[in-house]
């Protein structure tokens, strides 16, 4: 049967014993007359409206009295935190002569975390004059509440006790199963066969059963105020190693209300323990008599030396699971490729295949390719096209990869420096399915399109490497009516020989969230071409595009951009923080950043990005172009772009330039962007905002730099066709002219904050009072053809912010 107190019941039952022992204390100080109940008085307890008996000789009262102390103990073996235990010890039975005493002992034990206990033990001790030496014997019930359950056992003990002292205590947990506490999250991810085995640790804890045995004594010259103590102890619980150990004990009775512990141990359980303890009687109920070792009336009424907590280890257990694949719910298969391998092979980790075709043929959706390189660094066994099944991630051993099962996020095993496996074929190199990774290989010299796809939802393309030597019309990424989210990050694209077509190209045809991160893109031998990166969201399409942290340099021959985004469906877009540079000389680029929304809505940020050149007898068409073609309403935001260049021989026809030519009405943030050029009068503007055929634009013009001296004008607002500009424009830095325009019937509406009268005729000054004019250059305000240009009151016209 499995014994269990309650913290109700063990308050009730401590309180019955402090009560008992207070009229225990009560009845043993009546006045003599009162005692002396005569020789008809038996052993045992008197009822009636005594308390407990004690015995007399001769009429003198008994030697033994109860007491209550306070005693705390340092955390040891089997316990991880320091204890208080209060307590009450009470003789029950006193024989005549003094030599035989039963006695009860209880304690509340409260732990330093807040835990409780209890102790209640009911003992026997008799001093026996033939062998000079106080024996005892024990028996009683511990509890303990470890924070995750709470266990209970039964002890008893025998001890002899005299000049030398002998104890042996017994533990007997009431029950002996493991109680589990927690589970680790699993880790240690390792390849067996086409698995992945993941490791777990659960945590436990054991009730531990045992003894323990000490022999020992006063100390020589000393009397009994040291004593010291050799002992040993087993104790032992399911699952958990046995802990064999020694201990050390010494015991200092200070004075008749102090006594002073310290233990220490060893085990290969519970490791090195050193524990202090010290305990306190309060005044009336202390032994009240001067230590003396060889006195046994001292022996009677010591305290039983015993461990009050019960010893609990702590073990783990680890499990062996397989990695799941979250998607298909069976385990996450692996298949491994090593082109070295002499054997075909199977697949597995002991046994690889040694051609890439070979795991096409043996993989299944949901698998992970994994592909180790040739040690000499060549395509071999790895020159074929490869066509990707649904879910597949094809990954090479020399890239750092993650992977998610349903038991969490792992680091993928199997990772070695080196260089990366080479792929190559005659046709396109990797096609792709729906929601397919490629990562961490070298495409060189692809027949075709290098990785390419149709059609497909959802895509991962990152820390690939390509080259291109000679082929014509291919791209390096080529994906087409697609959805999803699509990644493509971390990916160098350099040697780049072909004309024709992009080096980034996706076209969205369903909703679809896309970012295009972290590429490194050079054309060193180009004859011609398209684009660096480019978009297209196809009509009606929901999507979001981020093309960022993007580095383009020596681009096309001619008529090529860096990066394109057109969309005639519905997009929210961000280009941010990307480099767009030229490097050869006589090259032409058309635009740095081209966006161009023919329909439907569109939200674009377009912010701190640099667009420049480096050598001689370049032309740039135009740092950056918003060609806005759409009726719907659109929200553009430039800001922080730099557009400039580093030589003389330099040119381009504009920095920034926004265009909405075909009505519906468009916001437009341009604030903080700096438009530079090294030459004379040799580029062309360094800002234009045009509205044309109905169209109506809403700009915040503030905070830019136009320092140069163009060979048109610094910034040019033009509006025509019946369309209207409402401007903000302040604290712009100017080198140059500021042009602005209104004719066939169109409107310039200006907000003007120095107090002047409004409405009225927009006019230069007004222009020139809220932006800085370096160098000569002024503000013109030109109307023609029934157009008009007005100053309106400040914050009057919708602005965006």
């Amino acid at each position: 049967m499995r014994l269990s107190l309650d913290l109700s019941s063990l308050t009730y039952r401590l309180l019955g014993v402090l009560g008992s022992a207070c009229v225990v204390m009560l009845s043993l100080t009546a006045p003599a007359s009162a005692q002396q109940a005569g020789d008809d008085i038996q052993p045992g307890l008197i009822s009636g409206t005594s308390t407990f008996a004690s015995p007399y000789a001769n009429g003198q009262g008994g030697e033994y009295f109860p007491r209550i102390s306070v005693q705390h103990r340092t955390e040891g073996a089997g316990y991880d935190y320091s204890f208080t235990d209060f307590r009450a010890w009470v003789p029950l039975y006193e024989s005549y002569d003094s030599k035989s005493l039963t006695f009860f002992d209880g304690a509340f034990l409260l732990a330093n975390d807040q835990n409780v206990g209890m102790n209640a033990v009911v003992g026997q001790r008799f001093y026996s004059d033939n062998y000079g030496r106080t024996f005892g014997g024990y028996v009683g019930y511990d509890n303990r509440d470890t924070g995750n359950q709470t266990v209970g056992q039964v002890v008893t003990g025998f001890e002899s006790l005299g000049r030398i002292d002998f104890r042996v205590n017994g533990y007997f947990p009431t029950t002996s199963d493991p109680t589990m506490t927690g589970q680790t999250g699993f880790f240690d991810p390792t390849y067996v066969g086409y698995n992945i085995q993941l490791s777990q640790l659960t945590q436990y804890e054991v009730a531990m059963k045992g003894f323990d045995a000490e022999i020992g004594g006063a100390l020589p010259h000393v009397g009994d105020y040291l004593r010291a103590y050799l002992g040993a102890y087993n104790f032992q619980g399911s699952g958990s190693p046995q802990a064999w150990g020694w201990k050390t004990r010494f015991e200092s009775h200070v004075t008749d209300r102090m006594r002073l512990y310290l233990t220490v141990s060893d085990d290969q359980v519970f490791d090195t323990n050193v524990v202090f303890g010290a305990a306190f009687f309060f005044p009336g109920s202390s032994a009240r008599r001067v230590p003396q070792y060889d006195n046994y009336v001292n022996k009677m009424d010591e305290p039983i030396i015993r461990n009050e907590a019960i010893v609990v280890n702590k073990t783990n257990q680890s499990s062996i699971v397989n990695a799941t694949n979250p998607v298909s719910g069976a385990d996450q298969q692996v298949i491994h490729v090593d082109p070295n391998a002499v054997a075909a092979g199977d697949g597995t980790v002991e046994n690889p295949y040694n051609a890439l075709q070979l795991a096409q043929a043996g993989s299944q959706p949901n698998d992970i390719i994994f592909v180790h390189p040739r040690a000499d660094n060549t395509a071999t066994n790895l020159t074929q096209s490869l066509t990707l099944q649904e879910n597949q991630r094809l990954l090479a051993s020399t890239t750092q990869h993650m992977f998610t099962a349903t038991q969490g996020t792992f680091d993928l095993p199997g990772y070695e420096a080196g260089n990366r496996p080479t792929l190559d074929s005659p046709g396109v190199g990797v096609t792709l399915a729906n929601n397919n990774e490629v990562s961490g290989f070298r495409f060189s010299n692809t027949g075709g399109d290098s990785i390419a796809g149709n059609g497909i939802q959802g895509f991962n393309i990152n820390n690939n490497q390509f080259e291109h030597f000679g082929a014509f019309g291919e791209a390096s990424i080529y994906i087409e009516n697609a959805s999803g989210t699509g990644v493509i990050r971390d990916n160098t694209i350099s040697n780049l020989a072909s004309a024709g077509d992009s080096g980034i190209y996706v076209e969205l045809a369903n909703t679809a969230d896309l970012t295009i991160s972290g590429n490194s893109l050079t054309r060193t031998l180009s004859a011609g071409g398209n684009s660096g990166i480019a978009v297209d969201v196809l009509p009606g399409v929901n999507a979001t595009v981020n093309i960022n942290d993007n580095e383009l340099s020596q681009l096309m021959a001619s008529s090529g951009y860096g990066i394109y985004l057109g969309s005639s469906g519905n997009v929210t877009a961000s280009i941010s923080n990307n480099r767009v540079f030229q490097g050869l000389s006589a090259l032409v680029l058309d635009y740095g950043i081209y966006a161009d929304i023919d329909a439907g809505t569109a939200t674009l940020t377009i912010d701190n990005n640099r667009i420049g050149t480096f050598a001689g007898a370049q032309v740039l068409d135009a740092g950056i172009i918003v060609e806005i073609d759409t009726t719907g309403g659109t929200t553009t935001y430039l800001r922080n772009n730099t557009v400039s260049d580093f030589l003389t021989a330099g040119a381009y026809n504009s920095g920034v330039e926004y265009v909405a030519q075909f009505g519906g009405n468009h916001n437009l943030v341009l604030t903080g962007n700096t438009v530079y050029h090294s030459g004379f009068n040799v580029a062309s503007d360094g800002f234009i905002v045009s509205a044309g055929t109905g169209a109506t634009i809403n700009a915040n013009v503030q905070n830019n730099v136009a320092n140069t001296s163009f060979l048109s004008d610094g910034m040019t607002f033009n509006a025509s066709g019946a369309s209207t500009i409402n401007m903000r424009m302040q604290n712009n830095t100017l080198l140059d002219d500021v042009i602005i325009a209104s004719n066939t019937l169109s409107n310039v509406n200006f907000e003007v904050f120095g107090g002047q009268m409004v409405p009225a005729v927009l006019t230069g000054a007004d222009v020139e009072g809220q932006n800085t004019f370096l160098g000569g250059g002024s503000a013109f305000i030109n109307t023609a053809s029934g157009g008009a240009a007005t100053r309106v009151a400040p914050n009057s016209l919708p602005i965006p912010e």
